[in-house]
C-alpha cells in the first residue's frame, strides 16, 4: 500500500504536469530552471565522506506545489535553522502567515517581480531556499538575499553555489543593479560564503534585524553588475 506522503508527492507530480505554470518575472519557470547531473564530478558540489554523491541538482523557482514540502523540511531541521530565523519584534502590526497565505503572497510576488524564492533539491529533495526580497525598482533596482541549507545537504558547498547562481540570475538576467546580503557576525558559515564569493564588505549594522526572538547585529555585503566576474560567480567556483 503506498504511503501518505508519497501519494501526495505523486499527486504533486501529476498536477505539476497538467498545470499551466504562473510566470516568474515575465519568464516562464523552466527560463530560470538550472539542472546539474553528477554535481560532485562536475566540480559543482563536494564529497561528502561515508555518503553517496548526489545524482541531480535542481535549482529552480519555488513553485505553488513546493511549499508543503519546504515547510515539512523547514520543520524537521527546526534546530539548526532557529538560531538565524528573522523573527518579528514585539511592537510589529505583522503576524506570521500561514503556509496558504504564504503560498498565494509568493505566487503573486513572483508575478510582480517583487521578489523571488529560488528552490534547491538534490536527487528530487528539498535541501535549501534562495530568497530575493525587499526588491526596490526606480533609481535603485536594488535587493537583499537570504537562504537556507538543510542540514544533511550543508559542507557541500550547496548554500554558496545557489547563492551565486541566484546572484547571477538576478543581475545578470533579470535586470537588477545590485544586491545585498547582511550576515549576523556569529555566523561564520554565511560570513565564509559571501567572502568565498567576493561580495564586498561594506559595513556593520548594530541591531539591524530581529533574529531568533532579539535585535541582532549584521555585517553588510554586496555586489553589483560591475563587479560581477566575467561568466558570472556561480562559474567562479565550479573547481
Amino acid at each position: 500500500m503506498a504511503s501518505v506522503g508519497g501519494w501526495r508527492d505523486g499527486a504533486h507530480e501529476f498536477l505539476r504536469a497538467i498545470l499551466p505554470a504562473s510566470p516568474v518575472w515575465g519568464r516562464h519557470p523552466d527560463e530560470l530552471t538550472l539542472r546539474f547531473e553528477e554535481p560532485v564530478e562536475a566540480g559543482i558540489l563536494r564529497s561528502i565522506p561515508g555518503r553517496e554523491d548526489p545524482a541531480l541538482l535542481v535549482i529552480r523557482p519555488l513553485g505553488f506545489l513546493d511549499h508543503d514540502r519546504v515547510a515539512a523540511a523547514r520543520e524537521a531541521d527546526r534546530d539548526w535553522l532557529q538560531p538565524w530565523e528573522p523573527t518579528l519584534p514585539p511592537t510589529s502590526t505583522e503576524y506570521v502567515q500561514t503556509v496558504s497565505e504564504y503560498r498565494r503572497s509568493l505566487e503573486r510576488s513572483h508575478r510582480e517581480g517583487t521578489a523571488l524564492s529560488m528552490l534547491m533539491e538534490i536527487d528530487g529533495e528539498v535541501a535549501g531556499v534562495v530568497a530575493v526580497s525587499q526588491v526596490h525598482r526606480g533609481a535603485a533596482l536594488c535587493a537583499s538575499i537570504g537562504y537556507w541549507v538543510a542540514a544533511r545537504h550543508a559542507r557541500r558547498g550547496l548554500g554558496a553555489f545557489a547563492v551565486a547562481s541566484t546572484i547571477d540570475l538576478v543581475i545578470g538576467e533579470l535586470g537588477l543593479h545590485r544586491v545585498e546580503i547582511s550576515v549576523r557576525p556569529e555566523n561564520v558559515a554565511s560570513l565564509a560564503l559571501c567572502r568565498k564569493l567576493g561580495l564586498r564588505e561594506e559595513g556593520f549594522k548594530p541591531r539591524y534585524l530581529h533574529i531568533n526572538g532579539e535585535w541582532a547585529d549584521h555585517v553588510c555585503f554586496g555586489i553589483d553588475a560591475e563587479s560581477l566576474p566575467e561568466g558570472g560567480l556561480a562559474q567562479s567556483l565550479i573547481e
